[in-house]
């Protein structure tokens, strides 16, 4: 018993008055670290949640045809395809389609600073023939390719992609179904992707007229990007050409 007639009660094998102290100090501790790590997590989800809103409409400008950003985007992309070789793109001719190879000469991939993607397709004779640029931003995507003589943009928008021609709205691809623009949409020509395959056939009507070569099945050191199976007329060209770029810049 201690001086004031209380009996002191001895302390559990390995605790001490000095521990005692320190563990009740710590459980003090945690009861306030729990609330505000809580805090924490939910100010940085609701953080989160807003740059996602953010992102997600400043996406919907960049594509917009309509918006300045996406005249922007367009022009930016545009600049790079005249820093890689697109002034010094050998002439196209009616032979260029079947010489197009699955070969790049130029390729920069996008970084951590940098969306876009570019680079030079080159024929079977190492020819520099077409040249591209790409900027995406989640499913959607904006894809110039320029020959000598055309310009094709692509506005990917999930599964529907329009295509323009030399500033002129061309068509609109979608499942495979390249679709002519306007408000009485023909049917240009139609890709049936196969991609456990080495190539696709490309029908124009009911006719297939072409085999577009799948990237990531030919093994050859140096692959042609498409065959024809028979001579095309201009628009048909075009047409081919389109659905060949969309399949191979990848």
């Amino acid at each position: 018993m201690n001086c004031y007639g209380y009996r002191r009660f001895p302390l559990p094998h390995g605790y001490s008055a000095h521990s005692v102290f320190y563990k009740k100090k710590n459980t003090k501790r945690m009861r306030y670290l729990l609330p505000f790590l809580t805090l924490v997590f939910l100010a940085g989800s609701v953080i989160v949640g807003i740059l996602y809103v953010i992102a997600r409409f400043l996406s919907q400008i960049n594509f917009n045809p309509e918006s300045q950003a996406w005249k922007k985007t367009v022009e930016g992309l545009r600049a790079r395809l005249k820093t890689q070789a697109a002034g010094a793109l050998v002439p196209w001719d009616g032979e260029m389609l079947s010489l197009l190879s699955l070969n790049r000469s130029i390729t920069k991939k996008p970084g951590f600073f940098n969306s876009a993607s570019e680079g030079v397709f080159t024929t079977i004779f190492q020819e520099p023939v077409l040249a591209y640029a790409e900027q995406k931003s989640g499913n959607t995507g904006v894809l110039i390719a320029r020959t000598s003589d055309r310009e094709f943009i692509f506005r990917k928008k999930g599964k529907e992609t329009e295509i323009w021609l030399n500033g002129q709205p061309f068509g609109v691809l979608v499942d495979g179904a390249l679709l002519s623009a306007g408000r009485s949409p023909k049917l240009l020509a139609r890709l049936e992707w196969k991609p456990d395959e080495v190539q696709s056939p490309l029908l124009l009507g009911d006719k297939t007229v072409a085999a577009i070569a799948n990237p990531l099945k030919t093994d050859t050191p140096n692959p042609r990007a498409l065959t024809l199976l028979r001579s095309l007329s201009a628009e048909e060209e075009s047409a081919v050409l389109a659905l060949t770029v969309f399949v191979v810049v990848r």
